[in-house]
């Protein structure tokens, strides 16, 4: 059983997710490996045949190819990330990185006249961390990348019509049917709540001292 998943993704499965698929259908073996989500991402990874199941982003700009079939789990908020404690988050410079987010998140972020353009560019959300840590600049990003942010950023909400990312998995219309992928699909499903734990957790916006950012 080969899934693609992207790395915030793939960071955050729960053992359960691998382990109780193999106990209950041996000679399979669950085997996760991360792509990055852009472009046709990992979707992509199902459609030319190096996947079984894809964790995707369901809400980006590419189209899903002819013979996929896709179901959402998990819509997560993206939150702003400045340095904890600069005194004028504003004027640090916006550290972009490439994800293949949808047409409202691109439009939300060009309409945010308080928000600076880019100015930095990351490889991923990992090292879009490096630059805020180091306070040199912030960065708008999804709640699953935000989990396990570093003390040296500051988390904090955007307004209310903020972006989302729709989180969801992608398999064929053939394999679809199939009682392995139907028991990985429960297990995803079965871990929607413990994200979403994970995320409220995380998120660290009460009692720190961090607050609701209206652009």
């Amino acid at each position: 059983m080969r899934i693609a998943a992207f790395r915030s993704a793939a960071l955050h499965l729960p053992p359960s997710l691998l382990e109780r698929p193999r106990a209950r259908h041996p000679g399979i073996e669950p085997r996760v490996r991360i792509v990055r989500e852009v472009g046709r991402g990992t979707a992509d990874e199902v459609a030319d045949g190096r996947a079984d199941v894809a964790i995707a982003t369901l809400s980006g700009s590419a189209p899903l190819a002819s013979g996929l079939v896709a179901n959402g789990l998990l819509d997560e908020p993206y939150a702003l990330a400045p340095a904890r404690g600069h005194p004028s988050p504003r004027s640090l410079p916006l550290v972009d990185w490439a994800e293949d987010c949808g047409s409202y998140t691109r439009d939300w972020r060009a309409a945010q006249d308080r928000i600076p353009k880019a100015a930095l560019e990351a490889e991923d959300d990992a090292a879009a961390f490096s630059p805020v840590s180091g306070g040199h600049g912030m960065a708008i990003m999804p709640a699953l990348s935000l989990v396990g942010a570093p003390d040296s950023a500051r988390i904090s909400e955007l307004d209310p019509e903020r972006p989302t990312r729709r989180i969801g998995y992608v398999t064929t219309s053939e394999l679809a049917g199939s009682a392995v992928v139907r028991a990985l699909v429960r297990e995803l499903r079965a871990t929607v709540p413990q994200v979403a734990d994970l995320l409220a957790g995380k998120e660290r916006l009460r009692g720190t001292g961090d607050h609701r950012e209206t652009p």
